[in-house]
């Protein structure tokens, strides 16, 4: 019989049904949307741990990112024998997603470097792809009639690197999720079958680094894409703009990388005018991405974590934490006052006053007194801005430049 697991997703987003078809391979999964559960922070935990006896679920999966409201202490009062923290944006929610992993047993991550920085706290991790279901990203075997393809939102870094491409005669095609030229996921493998060579680009592009403290200090920093699988999945080959995870995944003969515009169209030519070798890097490329990184290849180290986990194994890990930060202790408390907050529902928010405590609890006496100063502060303010605005659902990881 299969195990049963219970995922549990801030929002629905198109981008769900990836995950959840990545784990009915394997495991009976049922899942839920945090923001259809119009409760507070205590009722929505008994909403969740009364799914989890009744359907004898052994197994649930927190989706994290750009969700202060799955965090540790919210996870710690969630009923199950396995804890998984699923995170695709850890390069930009490492020092938050760190600290709620200490309330988890295993972390899925999109980030292959994240995965080292997990174990260097001694907390399993392992790296999996969100776009990689080799039943559905796959080679459609059509005729390669498109030259360059390129598909993703266009910054102002990208079109800078696409407009080269086109002023040098690139036969090049732009899609991706720009609302003037958006197409379907099936669609989109449709396009890469039809490519001889996907472009990826790696460099983040907010003008700045989003996971240290001063924000503001460095313009930008590299990341892994799934555009690189992607592509392989459909054999197509892919070049790629530089990034340090990539050395953890190919071998310089596996991924071209490139780092200047120059550069990505000399790499990009040198292979269109020769066909054989185009031919030959895809099908080393795609063989390396297939064997390596499609789902059925990635879930094994989640399903070799799972069978082989023992209670001792998790005991060990609550010593592993020596206590949350300050700054962590604020978002949770604020999450728990806030949670399904409403002007005529503010006694509500009172009673998990005792949550605050409990949450405050073997603090110092300045963390405590400041945590419960601003809840107080933080009741008092919410009580009139909901009555002008709802909240938000949290960041969309498709939405806006990425």
């Amino acid at each position: 019989m299969k195990k049963k697991i219970l995922i549990i997703f801030k929002a629905p987003w198109h981008w769900n049904d990836f995950v959840i078809n990545k784990f009915k391979k394997s495991y009976e999964v049922k899942h839920i949307f945090l923001n259809t559960i119009k409760k507070n922070f205590l009722q929505t935990i008994n909403e969740i741990n009364n799914l989890i006896d009744k359907d004898k679920i052994e197994i649930v999966i927190f989706d994290v990112d750009y969700q202060k409201f799955i965090n540790h202490y919210f996870i710690k009062k969630i009923k199950s024998t396995y804890k998984i923290m699923m995170t695709w944006d850890d390069y930009e929610r490492h020092n938050f997603n760190i600290i709620t992993a200490n309330s988890c047993n295993f972390v899925i991550t999109g980030c292959p470097l994240s995965t080292f920085k997990y174990k260097e706290v001694g907390k399993d991790s392992s790296f999996m792809v969100l776009e990689s279901d080799g039943n559905f990203y796959k080679d459609l075997k059509v005729k390669k009639n498109i030259d360059v393809l390129f598909f993703g939102k266009v910054n102002e870094d990208r079109k800078g690197f696409l407009d080269y491409l086109r002023e040098n005669n690139i036969n090049l095609k732009v899609v991706g999720n720009n609302s003037e030229n958006r197409v379907s996921d099936k669609e989109l493998v449709n396009l890469i079958c039809r490519s001889k060579i996907v472009v990826n680009f790696s460099k983040t592009t907010w003008g700045k680094i989003m996971n240290i403290p001063e924000k503001n200090v460095f313009s930008y920093q590299y990341m892994f894409k799934g555009r690189i699988v992607q592509a392989g999945l459909c054999g197509t080959a892919c070049i790629s703009e530089y990034a340090p995870h990539h050395d953890l995944l190919y071998n310089s003969d596996e991924l071209i990388q490139f780092s200047t515009k120059e550069e990505c169209f000399n790499k990009i030519r040198d292979l269109l005018e020769n066909p054989n070798k185009l031919e030959h890097y895809q099908k080393k490329f795609s063989e390396k991405t297939i064997d390596s990184y499609e789902d059925e290849k990635t879930l094994l180290n989640v399903k070799n974590f799972i069978q082989n986990f023992n209670l001792v194994r998790k005991n060990e890990d609550k010593h592993k934490l020596n206590r949350l930060p300050y700054w962590y202790i604020r978002i949770c408390a604020k999450q728990i006052i806030l949670r399904d907050f409403k002007i005529y529902k503010i006694l509500n928010s009172l009673v998990h006053l005792k949550e605050i405590f409990q949450l405050i609890k073997g603090s110092n006496i300045l963390v405590k007194f400041s945590v419960i100063l601003e809840t107080l502060i933080n009741i008092l303010w919410f009580s009139t801005i909901r009555l002008f605005s709802k909240k938000g659902v949290g960041k969309n990881r498709y939405a806006g430049k990425y």
